[in-house]
C-alpha cells in the first residue's frame, strides 16, 4: 500500500504538466461551452428532454469544479500519510512550482489557449455546417403527409430519356401503333379512329417529327393504304424509308414527283380535273384573286380572258403559252389582239415558270393525281421551302389532291403527311380538313411552332382563321420539344390537377448564421397543368406529348424504322445543256402545225357535263413541251419588254398577217394546192409581227 501511494505521488508530479493540465482545461472548456451556449427560449416551448438538458448544464459545471478541489485534497491526504504534514505541504509546493515553471514560456501559453479553445471550434463546426445538413437530411427523409410538389425544370430535365426499340414488333391488326408510353406500354389507335382524325405534329428541327411520320407511313403501307409524303425541306431519310417499307411489305416502289426538276416526274398543274377546279387553281397560283385594291380591275380582265381561253386550252402550260401569244389559230382573229394586250402579267409569270421545263409537259404525260389515288400508290413529292415558284406549284398540287379526294373515286384509304405545312398549306386545304375525313382520307400536318401555321407565304389569307381551322380539325396532337409559347399551349390543353403542396415552412437561424428546418410547415392546395411547361421544355429527342381528344395526355416515345441502305432519288435523264431531256421536244421541231382543237366543255357552255373532266378532241395532236432556248421569237419578245419599248404596234400589219395565217391553214387543208405566201412588210419596232415570222418560215 505504501509503495502504491509513493507511485501515485510520483505519477502526479511527473504528469501535472502537460497531461493533467490539458485534460483539466479541455474538460472545463467543454462544460463551459455546454453550459453557456444556446439561446433564450420560452419554458412553454420546451419539452421534457429540453428541461433535463438545461438542468444538467449548470449542475455539471459546478460538479466538475468540486471534483477538481476534491482531487487536490485527495493528493494532499495521500502525501500527508506518506510524508507527514510538512512533507505533504512541501510536495504540493513542488508540484505547483514545477507546473508554473513550465507554463511561463510562450509556446506553453499558446498550447494551453489552443486546448482551451478547441471545444469552441468544434461547437462552431457543428452549429455552422453539421447541424444544417442533419436538418436537411431529416427533412428529406421524413414521413410526410403529402408528397406533391410543383414542377422543377432541374428535376424534369432528367426525367425521361430517349428510347430505342424495334417498332414493327408492336404492330397489330386493326390498330395503328403510335409509340410507347413512360411505362413501356404501347399506345394504339384503332384503324377506324385513326382514319377519322387528322393529326398535327409539332416540334423543333431534329426532335422527332420525322421519326413519327416514318412510323405512320410504314403502317399505312403495311395496311395497303395510299401513302403520300409532301417533302418541303427535303428530308434526307424519308424517301429511303418509303423504299424500304415498300420492299418489306411487298408494295410497288414509290412514285416520285420531283417538283424541283432535279429528279424524275413531270407535272402539269392545270391539266386534270373539272374546268372550274382547274381555273380556280390557275387563278390562285397566278395571283388573279382580287385583294380589294385598284389592281383587281386588271385581275378581273385576266380572269375573263382565262375563262374565254378555257374553250380552247388543253390544260398544258405549253399550249397556254401559244394561246396567250397568238400562236394558235383556233382563237378567233378578233380576239387575239385582245388576249395578247391584256395578259402581260400572266405571260410574264408564265415566262418564269419556263425555268422549270418539267412543268411544260405534253398532253397526258404529266403526273395524274386522280390515277395515283385510285391505284392506292405510295407517292413521294419533293419540293423546296426556300423557292417561291416551287412552293406555288406544290400548293397547286395540294389543292388538286384535295379536289380529287373530295370527288372520291378512290377505293382504299389515303394517308398523307405534309411536312413543314406552313410553306404550302392554303385556306382551301385547311377548310377541307374536316371534309376529307368522310372521303377515306386523313392528313398529318407537321410544323415547328403553333404560330408557324400563320406564317404562310400567301398574304391574302386570314392567318388567325387559318390557324383556328387547322387546330380545330386536327384532333390528335403530338408535340416534341418546342418553344415556350407552344409548350404553354400544349400544357394548358392537357388539363389541370390539384396538388397539396407546402406553402410555408419555418427555419431557425442561430448565432453562427446557420439555418435549420424548424419542422413547422403550412400545407395548401394549388392547381397545376397535368403535364407542366417545364416537362415539355425539357423533352429529349424522340420523346413527346401525345394528346388525343379521348383520354388523358401521355408521354410518347418513338423510334426509327430500320433502313438497310440509303436510297437516292431516281436520276432524271438530261440533255447536253444540262436540262431534263425531253425526246418529244426533239420531234416537235420537224412536226407540222396542229390543226385547230375542238374542245367540248358542257360545263362552260351551260349544259350538264357528261363527265367531271373536260373532253378534248384533236384532229392532229401536237406536242406542247416547251424549251425557251428554241424559240427566238420568245427571246426577242423578252428583250423588247425589258427595253420598255413605247412604240405602238402596227395593228393593220397585225390584222393582215393574221388573215394570211388563216389563208395558209385553209390552203394546207387541200392536198392538191400549195399554201399561198404573201410578203408582209416588216418593222423592227413591231413586237406582234415577230410572232408571225416563225409561222411563215
Amino acid at each position: 500500500m505504501k509503495t502504491n501511494n509513493i507511485e501515485l505521488l510520483r505519477w502526479v508530479y511527473e504528469n501535472a504538466y502537460p497531461n493533467l493540465t490539458y485534460l483539466a482545461l479541455l474538460t472545463l472548456a467543454f462544460l463551459m461551452q455546454f453550459t453557456f451556449s444556446g439561446h433564450v427560449t420560452k419554458k412553454s416551448d420546451l419539452g421534457a428532454w429540453d428541461h433535463i438538458v438545461m438542468h444538467m448544464r449548470t449542475k455539471l459545471l459546478v460538479g466538475y469544479l468540486l471534483l477538481l478541489v476534491l482531487l487536490n485534497a485527495y493528493v494532499i491526504i495521500v502525501a500527508a500519510m506518506q510524508l507527514g504534514r510538512d512533507g505533504a505541504l512541501q510536495y504540493m509546493g513542488m508540484v505547483y512550482e514545477n507546473l508554473f515553471s513550465k507554463v511561463k514560456n510562450v509556446s506553453a501559453i499558446i498550447s494551453i489557449i489552443t486546448v482551451f479553445l478547441m471545444p469552441y471550434f468544434f461547437h462552431f463546426i457543428h452549429r455552422r455546417y453539421v447541424k444544417p445538413r442533419l436538418s436537411a437530411f431529416k427533412r428529406k427523409y421524413r414521413v410526410s403527409q403529402t408528397g406533391d410538389s410543383l414542377s422543377d425544370i432541374r428535376v424534369e430535365n432528367q426525367s425521361y430519356k430517349s428510347k430505342t426499340f424495334e417498332v414493327r414488333k408492336y404492330y397489330k391488326d386493326g390498330y395503328v401503333f403510335m409509340g410507347l408510353d413512360e411505362y413501356e406500354q404501347p399506345i394504339y389507335m384503332e384503324d377506324s379512329e385513326f382514319k377519322s382524325k387528322n393529326l398535327k405534329i409539332l416540334g423543333a428541327t431534329q426532335t422527332g417529327k420525322g421519326v413519327i411520320q416514318q412510323v405512320l407511313l410504314d403502317q399505312a403501307i403495311m395496311k395497303g393504304w395510299g401513302a403520300w409524303f409532301f417533302d418541303q425541306k427535303p428530308d434526307d431519310f424519308i424517301y429511303s424509308v418509303l423504299v424500304e417499307s415498300c420492299k418489306h411489305w411487298n408494295r410497288s416502289a414509290p412514285v416520285v414527283l420531283d417538283l424541283t426538276g432535279e429528279s424524275t416526274g413531270k407535272y402539269s398543274p392545270f391539266e386534270y380535273g373539272p374546268l372550274r377546279e382547274r381555273l380556280q387553281r390557275f387563278n390562285k397560283v397566278f395571283g388573279l384573286i382580287g385583294k380589294g385594291t385598284d389592281a383587281d380591275h386588271y385581275k378581273n380582265i385576266n380572269r375573263q380572258i382565262m375563262t374565254f381561253l378555257s374553250d380552247y386550252w388543253d390544260g398544258t402550260l405549253g399550249h397556254l403559252d401559244k394561246l396567250l401569244n397568238g400562236k394558235d389559230s383556233s382563237i378567233p382573229d378578233n380576239k387575239r389582239q385582245w388576249v395578247f394586250e391584256n395578259t402581260i402579267n400572266i405571260r410574264t409569270r408564265l415566262d418564269e415558270w419556263k425555268l422549270l421545263p418539267h412543268l411544260f409537259t405534253n398532253k397526258g404525260e404529266g403526273f395524274n393525281v386522280q390515277k395515283e389515288l385510285e391505284l392506292g400508290s405510295v407517292v413521294y413529292v419533293k419540293g423546296r421551302q426556300d423557292d417561291d415558284l416551287i412552293r406555288d406549284v406544290c400548293s397547286a398540287l395540294l389543292v388538286e389532291w384535295k379536289d380529287c379526294i373530295i370527288n372520291k373515286r378512290h377505293s382504299s384509304h389515303v394517308f398523307t403527311c405534309l411536312d413543314e405545312a406552313k410553306f404550302c398549306i392554303s385556306a382551301t386545304v385547311a377548310s377541307a380538313l374536316a371534309t376529307i375525313l368522310s372521303k377515306e382520307a386523313n392528313m398529318a400536318l407537321a410544323y415547328q411552332e403553333r404560330d408557324d401555321i400563320k406564317n404562310v407565304p400567301d398574304q391574302t389569307v386570314d392567318k388567325e382563321a387559318l390557324k383556328n381551322q387547322v387546330e380545330t380539325n386536327t384532333l390528335v396532337t403530338i408535340s416534341y420539344k418546342c418553344g415556350y409559347d407552344t409548350a404553354e399551349w400544349i400544357a394548358n390543353n392537357t388539363g389541370t390537377i390539384q396538388k397539396n403542396i407546402t406553402r410555408m415552412e419555418g427555419v431557425d437561424t442561430d448565432g453562427f448564421g446557420a439555418e435549420s428546418w424548424s419542422g413547422n410547415r403550412m400545407i395548401g392546395s394549388e392547381a397545376e397543368t397535368y403535364i407542366s411547361i417545364n416537362s415539355i421544355l425539357s423533352l429529349n429527342k424522340r420523346v413527346g406529348i401525345f394528346m388525343n381528344n379521348e383520354g388523358l395526355a401521355k408521354y410518347i416515345f418513338t423510334s426509327w424504322i430500320p433502313v438497310s441502305q440509303k436510297s437516292p432519288l431516281p436520276v432524271a435523264e438530261r440533255n447536253d445543256n444540262g436540262n431534263v431531256a425531253d425526246t418529244d421536244f426533239e420531234n416537235k421541231k420537224s412536226s407540222k402545225r396542229a390543226k385547230a382543237k375542238v374542245i367540248v366543255n358542257n360545263e362552260h357552255k351551260g349544259g350538264a357535263p357528261a363527265d367531271e373532266t373536260d373532253t378534248i378532241t384533236d384532229n392532229i395532236s401536237s406536242p406542247s413541251a416547251f424549251d425557251p432556248s428554241s424559240d427566238p421569237d420568245f427571246i426577242a419578245m423578252l428583250e423588247a419588254q425589258m427595253a420598255n419599248d413605247s412604240i405602238e404596234p402596227d395593228h393593220s400589219v397585225y390584222q393582215e398577217e393574221i388573215q394570211q395565217v388563216a389563208l395558209e391553214d385553209v390552203e394546207k387543208a387541200k392536198p392538191e394546192k400549195q399554201p399561198v405566201s404573201r410578203p408582209v412588210e416588216e418593222s423592227q419596232d413591231d413586237l406582234i409581227s415577230s410572232f408571225v415570222k416563225k409561222d411563215k418560215k
